[in-house]
């Protein structure tokens, strides 16, 4: 009978401590849960004017766009920017970063060309991609980065104030790079508001939000 009672109480201590690791690993989970989700609200209020955003980076559209300018009017002389997309990822995250330009030339015949910049060591490399316009697609008013109050990195952290920090705590398997559009509403056309776009994808669940704003005015646009 002593044996018995003996066995018993171990296995009550056992029971305790199981029960008291297990709340533990709960609380560790939660713990590790909130961690990115503070990262993104956190550094949401980051006024620093920088690239450093919820610790995601993303290049500036006004410091590349003289040379990408550059190397689409040597291409030709009445070339005109029709939009951009800028990736970003977390800061941690390896590989160097880039934007694209698109351009458009009214010919004849009418054409594009999209001018990639991305961040290599020791400096920067260019390249190139052009073509011919879709019969009837239209150009489009050109785009003026210095003419936009925001600038990329200020406009990343809007979208993310505007839903897309939530987005990004929610899912834990975001499509990764994300890509910051600057373009019009509707893109086809190249009709309808000036925009800063971002869609945000899960990459498990295959959920996905759209978060947009007026490049002059920063509100959100449907």
């Amino acid at each position: 009978m002593q044996e018995t009672a003996a066995e018993k109480q171990r296995v009550a201590e056992e029971r305790k401590r199981d029960a008291r690791w297990a709340r533990f690993r709960l609380l560790l989970v939660i713990a590790l849960a909130l961690i990115p989700a503070a990262a993104v609200l956190i550094a949401g209020q980051d006024g620093g004017g920088g690239t450093a955003l919820m610790d995601l980076r993303v290049l500036s559209i006004k410091e590349h766009y003289p040379q990408a300018l550059a190397v689409a009017r040597e291409w030709s002389g009445d070339a005109i920017l029709n939009g951009a997309r800028l990736p970003f990822h977390l800061t941690e995250d390896p590989g160097d970063l880039g934007l694209s330009y698109y351009f458009h030339s009214p010919g004849p015949p009418a054409k594009w060309l999209t001018v990639r910049i991305k961040e290599q060591e020791p400096g920067l490399v260019v390249e190139t991609e052009d073509g011919v316009m879709f019969p009837g697609q239209p150009l489009g008013d050109p785009v003026d980065p210095f003419q936009l109050p925001l600038d990329s990195p200020e406009a990343l952290s809007i979208i993310l104030q505007s839903g897309g920090a939530e987005f990004l705590a929610r899912h834990n398997n975001p499509v990764s790079p994300i890509g910051l559009h600057l373009e019009y509403r509707k893109t086809w056309y190249s009709e309808g508001p000036l925009v800063w776009a971002v869609s945000f994808v899960d990459q498990v669940s295959r959920e996905s939000e759209t978060i947009r704003i007026d490049a002059h005015t920063g509100e959100p646009v449907e």
